[in-house]
C-alpha cells in the first residue's frame, strides 16, 4: 500500500467514526440510570453476607448481560467503557471510587452498621456511576467527532 492509499484508508476510517458519532447510539437517560443502579447494586452486595450478597451480585451481573444484549439489539453495538483514549481517565476514576465504596460496604458489614449506612454508601456509588456514565458518553462522542477514537 502506498502512502496515498494509506492516507485514503485513514481518511475513510475518520469519516466512518464521525458518521458513527452523529448516527450511532444516543443513549437515553434511563440507560445511564440502569447502569448506575447496577453499579450501586454491585457495591451494595458487598454490605451483606451470603446468601443476600450472592443473590444481589448475580442479579446485577445478569442485568449487565441484559444491557449488553439490549444495546446490541437496539443500536447494533455495545460500547465498552474500558478503552484507551480520553475516556480512560473517567473510567479509572469511577473504578477507584466504586472500589472504595465496596471497601466501605465491607467495613459496614464487618462492623454491623445499619442498613441506612449501607444504602447511603450504595446511593453514593449510584451518583458516581451516573455522573461517570454521562461524562464518559459526552467525551466519547466528542472523541468520535474529532476523529480521535
Amino acid at each position: 500500500m502506498d502512502p496515498i492509499e494509506a492516507q485514503a484508508a485513514l481518511d475513510s476510517m475518520t469519516a466512518v467514526q464521525r458518521e458513527f458519532a452523529t448516527s450511532g447510539p444516543k443513549y437515553p437517560l434511563w440507560r445511564h440510570v440502569a447502569f448506575a443502579a447496577l453499579m450501586g447494586a454491585i457495591v451494595l452486595s458487598q454490605g451483606f453476607g451470603p446468601p443476600l450478597q450472592i443473590l444481589l451480585f448475580v442479579f446485577a451481573m445478569a442485568a449487565v448481560a441484559w444491557i449488553i444484549a439490549d444495546d446490541r439489539r437496539r443500536y447494533g453495538v455495545f460500547v465498552s467503557g474500558y478503552r484507551k483514549g480520553r475516556t480512560l481517565g473517567v473510567t479509572l476514576l469511577m473504578v477507584v471510587l466504586l472500589l472504595a465504596a465496596m471497601g466501605a460496604e465491607i467495613h459496614a458489614r464487618v462492623n454491623n452498621l445499619s442498613l441506612a449506612v449501607k444504602c447511603g454508601i450504595a446511593g453514593g456509588a449510584f451518583v458516581v456511576a451516573l455522573a461517570a456514565s454521562l461524562l464518559w458518553t459526552r467525551i466519547y462522542d466528542r472523541e468520535l467527532q474529532d476523529g480521535a477514537a
